[in-house]
Order: C-alpha cells, then structure tokens, then sequence
C-alpha cells in the first residue's frame, strides 16, 4: 500500500512538472512573439521612412550622385540582416507599384543604391526555380533594363512560372520589342501567359512588327498568340496570312485564327468562313457563327437557314441570333422557316424579338 502511494505521488509530481514546462515554454514563446513582432513593427517603421524620403527626395547640388541619406542603422541592418533586407525589399516593391514619375525613379535609384539589386542578380543563380521566379519579378518591377540579358535567357526556361516572369520582364522593359524571345521559344506559350504579356502590352501604343514571322512558327502556341496580337491590334494587312491559318492542322491555331478574323475581315471574309464551316468540328463551327453575327451578308442567309436543322441547341440558338443581325431579309427568312412553329425555334424567335425589343 506504501508503495503505492509512492508511486502515485512520484506521478503527481512528473504531472506537475509537465505543466510547469508546459507553462515555461508557451510563457517563453509568447515572450520571443511579442519581441518579434516589435521588431518587426520597428524595422517596418524605418523601412516606411527611408521609402518616404526616396519619394520625396530632390536632387541638390551638395550631392552630384543623388544619393539618398541613409542612417547608419539602417546600413548596418542590410548587411547583417537577411530579414530585414527582405522586409524592405518588399516595402520597396510594394512602393514602386504604386507610384510614378519622379518617385518612381528615387525608389529605383534608392534599390539600386542600396546595392538589393545584387542580391536579386545572384538569386537568379539560385538552383530553386521559385527563387528564380521571385527575382526575376523584383528586377522587373524595379524596371532595370540594363539587367535585360540577365532575364532574358530565362524565357526559354524548362519551368513555367520562370519562363513567365522572365518574359512579362522583357515586355514590360521593352514593349513590343520585348516580344522577340517568340522567334527562339521552344516551349509552349500557355493561355495565362499569354493573358499576362497581353496586360502588359496594353501600357504600350508604339507600331511593332514581327508578327508575320510568328504566323509561321513552328511552335504552334506562338502562332495562336501571333493571331491575337494581330486581331487585337487590328493589323489588316495580315488578313490573308490569317486566312492561311484557317488551313492549320492544330484546331486552336484555326479557332483563334477565326476569331482574328472578327476583328480583322473583308467584304470576302464572311465566304472564307462559311467555306470552312461544313469542315469543322461543332466548337468551331460555334466560332464562325458567332463571328457571322458581325460580318455576315445577304449571301450568306441560305446557308446558314440550313444549319438551322442542328440538333445542337446552343448552335440552332446563335445561327437563328446571326440571321437576326444580318438584318430584315435575314429575320424575316428566319420567321418563314418551316420550323419556325415548332420547339425549338419558336421560343428561340420569341426570345429573338424580345431581344431586339430592348
């Protein structure tokens, strides 16, 4: 019975002295969070400041190099501590984003003297793609040209997200120009890629050339962002070369060759693609007649009363809206249809006039 009592009080103790550790170490922890979280609150104060400065500095004639006054702290900090070297890098980035003109130019002069541009060079080294990736974007939005070939040779990287970043760089540094790694990528230019360099060629309004070239690119991903870029920016002169494309075996050169064509078209384009419409696959048949719907003639109203005998619904539904805008022959041969009484078409002519109502 003594025995076990003793061993009951050996556990209460062991007991206790877990809380007790417990207790110590969430007291310390919370300890080192706290202090933490005021050093951060510090360096973020003094990063804030010296981004301020930079904004509002003005160049004086006491100092040719235009260097901005920078305390001895904050020097210090940079060279010994990775953290807060990453913390105002970000504020900076952040900064840069926001503003423009001559500020925008003191907080580069500002990264650049503070030497972080060296650090981002040598993380393009850096074995791990993310890292790449992030660098890249700092030397972007910082707008350091002169760093071009650094990032260039990344635009035909093996990873994506690297690839990305190096060629939003180009852009963004050179515009349209920028768009010359199209004519050595191997790789595929994704739809969100091509998204991306779209945004940033819409800061731009300088003639750029090339596209020509591109239309021809083995890599069939060039070709399809080729063709964007020559509907989005309403090159005419290429409209037969687009027509060309209409021919290409890869069925997302020829959908994006016949939205292209919306945008870019002749009093012949709308026979081109009724040409073409028998051939194709519903998808692209959808494209055409939605393409139509702006382009389409009187010549056209016969057979597009044919596709009409679809039993897709979503096509009966846009070649019935296409035969509307034509114009009154075309509605009024959509009306006369013998099916014109009959599920579907009846709503879908009902559904038509309300349209036109509003």
């Amino acid at each position: 019975m003594v025995i076990e009592l003793h061993y009951f009080n050996l556990a209460i103790l062991f007991f206790i002295v877990v809380i007790l550790l417990l207790i110590g170490f969430i007291l310390i922890y919370m300890h080192l969070r706290i202090k933490r979280s005021h050093k951060l609150h510090k360096w973020k104060l003094m990063a804030n400041l010296l981004i301020r400065k930079a904004i509002f500095y003005e160049e004086t004639e006491d100092d040719p190099a235009n260097n901005i006054p920078i305390t001895s702290r904050t020097k210090r900090l940079l060279l010994k501590n990775s953290h807060f070297r990453k913390l105002l890098t970000d504020e900076l980035l952040n900064a840069k984003k926001n503003v423009s003109g001559s500020s925008a130019e003191n907080l580069k002069h500002l990264y650049i003297q503070l030497g972080l541009h060296q650090y981002a060079l040598a993380e393009l080294k850096n074995y791990k793609w993310y890292i790449k990736a992030q660098a890249i974007q700092e030397l972007s939005i910082m707008g350091l040209k002169e760093n071009l070939t650094s990032v260039y040779r990344f635009t035909n990287n093996a990873n994506e997200l690297v690839r990305m970043e190096a060629q939003i760089a180009v852009v963004n540094f050179y515009g349209f120009e920028g768009l010359r790694f199209l004519d050595v990528i191997s790789h595929p230019v994704t739809e969100w890629q091509q998204i991306q360099l779209l945004h940033e060629l819409s800061h731009t309004t300088e003639n750029f050339s090339g596209i020509e070239k591109w239309l021809k690119s083995e890599n069939k991903t060039v070709v399809a962002f080729a063709l964007k870029l020559a509907g989005n920016y309403h090159r005419f002169e290429l409209h037969d070369s687009i027509v060309e494309c209409l021919e290409d075996l890869d069925p997302n050169v020829r959908l994006q060759a016949i939205i292209s064509l919306g945008e870019i078209y002749t009093d012949k384009t709308s026979e081109i693609l009724i040409s073409r419409y028998l051939i194709e696959d519903i998808k692209h048949q959808m494209a055409i007649v939605k393409v139509l719907q702006n382009i389409a003639t009187n010549d056209d109203i016969p057979i597009l009363l044919d596709q009409l005998n679809n039993e897709n619904a979503a096509l009966k539904l846009m070649v019935a809206r296409t035969l509307a805008k034509i114009g009154a022959d075309g509605f009024k041969s959509l009306q006369h249809h013998y099916q014109a009484q009959q599920y579907p078409l009846a709503e879908i002519i009902a559904q038509i006039k309300n349209e036109l109502a509003l």
